[in-house]
């Protein structure tokens, strides 16, 4: 896959991502009454002390690290697209997210017991994410001359 389509993708993961950041954000901040989530247990691990990180919403720390993915996958597009500074930043920020995200779902799972859909949806997002902005090809051993 080329980096410019992996590029696509990432605006598009990312896109998506920052719409459910900023809704659970919109949530936490108290514009909607209840979170449309199907199992009940959005709201109580958008209730839980584990909702705030750093002092502030979870949802405001998604909603900036999408938003900047989103921004990098954009400056991939354009001139600076390939270039080694980039995929070294692309692959550092998604490898915070997703380990920042396993860590969340470790907290729903064995502390909160208790699956957020929005969340897990986050997950699988970042997860995408990660494989997009990896330089996949740069972690593959050389080819030998003979083989």
């Amino acid at each position: 896959m080329s980096f410019e389509t992996r590029m696509r993708g990432m605006v598009l993961v990312s896109l998506v991502g920052l719409f459910v950041a900023v809704y659970l954000l919109l949530y936490h901040l108290g514009y909607y009454g209840s979170l449309v989530c199907g199992s009940g247990s959005c709201e109580v691990v958008q209730s839980s002390e584990y909702a705030r990180f750093l002092g502030r919403p979870v949802p405001l720390w998604g909603s900036l690290w999408y938003g900047g993915m989103l921004v990098l996958a954009f400056v991939g597009l354009g001139p600076a697209g390939g270039t080694r500074w980039l995929t070294s930043l692309l692959a550092v920020g998604a490898t915070g997210g997703l380990l920042f995200s396993a860590y969340l779902t470790a907290i729903e799972l064995l502390v909160l017991h208790a699956v957020c859909t929005w969340c897990v949806t986050s997950a699988i997002l970042t997860v995408l994410i990660f494989v997009l902005a990896t330089p996949w090809r740069a972690l593959r051993p050389e080819a030998s001359p003979g083989g």
